[in-house]
């Protein structure tokens, strides 16, 4: 016999279930953390984390900071690079409930937060890939918690945390300058937090979040504003009108937030949009953290292409009111059938995931790669061991790609060889600016120019599908051999291949006639 609804007893059996779905989050996050393996970006901000500083070229520092913590503990494998990740996907998953919470979202609606969450490919993701979406999510959904406590309470802590919070978020990507756009709509919007504008709180939680993000403005200053302007005039400038980008930046949202999570959110922005109108402080919250974002780059995408990821930090806000609706518009009741095949095809989605280590045996035929650099940083050490008595310098070879993202990989692999007794020096990793290429934050580091007149071990993946890589390369040496094809094989399926060249007498960067 059920419990009669509203009795204690029904109300601790979910928050068990609620308990176990959290605990599930955390192990599911856990799992795929270490069974999947390391991506081209991963590898890339693992790099970052080799050269501490203040800010980078492209990204603020808070993913490297992470990645430098993560690996001082856990050494540089998978779960070393991706500690701080599922670190900060549990943090803004927990900040999640508390808010739903805060607004009177029973143990049913905290749970649909966790299942759809789950099932939202691109939220999911940010909670085992290490990259600034993690932290910026920390950030985000600690923040959104902070500045909603300021408002009921107006104590100067929750107007200090959620300063805090935004320049940890800022610290992690730029899209946390939203926190902003988000922070004034609500500021202007809502009574409660008007009545808050000559009080000291607000005004301190700004100063705080210009404190947090400084050391960024100052890596900034001292580098001519390349970041700024990289993310700013760098993209724009290469704009131009018209609707290709629109159109795939629509189809690949929808997929990212999951068509299901769209239909129910398309559904749910009308009752949102009279819920603020009429006066309700929550749904006046969410859509001023949820709509700003995406409606500038829907806007943008008339002109520049819109990465996947950009959206992110909009989707928690339209996922709570989602929610919201679904639990108190009425709508459970009036179409019951329909959300139940929702609720199941959202509760498979939470469990594909389990799949992921598929991803070590997918064949890839373009782009970047993630499995087999283990293989390939042997192979290419093997060669460099070759070179080095030939040269008579010990360390006068360097190790390149002709992508930063495939040297981020051999680089991490050559320094696990290394730490592992596999090799007798780390030599440096260069990128593309080995041929006078721009290699963003690469080009911060190893100079290519002091490394002329020294030999090199090249490493090119699916070079026959790249000639013009061969012909740089033996524009730039005095001699190139190919030693090698190494062939990646999980478990009897190929992968794709890779060529290791040994090349003699770097002539420098640039050449005549290119």
């Amino acid at each position: 016999m059920e419990p009669p609804i509203g009795s204690p007893s029904l109300a601790s059996s979910r928050e068990r279930t609620l308990g176990v779905v959290f605990a599930f989050s955390i192990a599911l996050a856990c799992w795929l953390a270490l069974t999947v393996p390391v991506f081209a970006q991963e590898a890339y901000y693992w790099t970052y984390a080799q050269h501490p500083d203040l800010s980078y070229f492209d990204h603020p520092p808070m993913v490297a900071w992470l990645i430098a913590l993560g690996t001082k503990v856990l050494g540089h494998g998978a779960l070393g690079v991706r500690f701080g990740t599922v670190f900060c996907g549990v943090g803004a998953t927990w900040a999640g409930l508390l808010l739903l919470r805060r607004f009177d979202g029973d143990a049913t609606a905290q749970k649909a937060w966790l299942v759809a969450s789950l099932a939202m490919p691109m939220l999911l993701v940010s909670r085992f890939f290490a990259t600034p979406d993690a932290p910026l999510m920390l950030g985000w959904m600690v923040a959104l918690y902070a500045l909603w406590r300021a408002r009921d309470t107006g104590a100067l802590r929750w107007w200090l945390l959620a300063g805090a919070m935004a320049g940890f978020g800022l610290l992690a990507k730029y899209a946390a300058a939203f926190l902003a756009a988000g922070g004034v709509l609500t500021l202007l919007w809502d009574p409660a937090f008007r009545r808050q504008w000559l009080r000291a709180g607000p005004w301190l939680g700004v100063l705080t979040a210009a404190l947090v993000f400084s050391p960024v403005v100052i890596w900034n200053a001292r580098n001519g504003f390349e970041s700024f302007l990289f993310q700013t005039d760098g993209r724009y400038s290469k704009g131009e009108f018209g609707f290709e980008h629109l159109t795939t930046t629509l189809w690949m949202q929808s997929g990212l937030y999951h068509p299901v999570l769209v239909l129910l959110t398309l559904c749910a922005l009308p009752w949102l949009v009279r819920r603020a109108w009429s006066g309700d402080p929550r749904a006046r919250f969410l859509i001023a953290f949820g709509l700003p974002l995406p409606l500038f780059f829907l806007a943008n995408s008339f002109y520049i292409r819109i990465k996947p990821n950009w959206f992110l930090p909009a989707f928690p806000a339209l996922l709570i009111g989602t929610i919201l609706w679904w639990r108190e518009s009425g709508v459970a009741l009036r179409v019951p059938r329909a959300l139940a095949i929702a609720r199941k095809v959202l509760l498979v989605s939470a469990a594909l995931p389990l799949l992921g280590p598929v991803m070590n045996v997918v064949p890839i035929g373009a782009g970047s790669s993630a499995t087999g650099w283990d293989e390939l940083a042997q192979r290419a050490e093997h060669w460099e061991e070759t070179l080095d008595p030939l040269d008579g310098v010990e360390g006068n070879v360097f190790f390149f790609c002709s992508d930063y993202r495939d040297a981020a990989q051999l680089g991490r692999h050559l320094r696990i060889l290394a730490e592992r007794g596999g090799a007798h020096a780390l030599e440096p990793t260069l990128a593309q600016n080995v041929f006078g290429m721009p290699s963003l934050q690469f080009d911060h580091w190893d100079q290519p120019s002091a490394r002329i007149g020294q030999d090199a071990i090249y490493v090119l993946p699916r070079a026959d599908k790249r000639p013009g890589e061969i012909q740089k390369l033996q524009a730039r040496f005095a001699s190139v051999e190919r030693k090698e094809r190494v062939v990646v094989e999980r478990f009897g399926i190929r992968l794709y291949y890779a060529d290791v060249y040994a090349c003699r007498g770097y002539r420098g960067p640039h050449v005549a006639g290119e």
